[in-house]
């Protein structure tokens, strides 16, 4: 048969959860603090690869569009 705890028992074992349970609140928020600020970190470094791969995409965009087909007619012309 289970074993009856006193009051006091009862009491102390409740304030040994309580402090576990303060223990391991404080782990997650510093874990979660340590998360956030890496997360911010690389989201700066991401914003950068994608203000750079739309700098390439937009100078690959003029050189297609406006600078090969003039230089196409420059050599055609050029040719005659």
């Amino acid at each position: 048969m289970a074993k009856e705890h006193t009051n006091n028992e009862l009491s102390i074992l409740i304030e040994n959860l309580e402090g576990k349970l303060v223990e391991k609140h404080e782990d997650l928020k510093e874990t979660l603090t340590r998360i956030e600020a890496q997360t911010v970190k690389t989201n700066g470094r991401v914003n950068e690869l994608e203000k750079w791969k739309w700098m390439g995409t937009g100078v690959i965009a003029i050189l297609t569009g406006i600078v090969l087909p003039i230089a196409f007619i420059l050599v055609k012309n050029l040719k005659l």
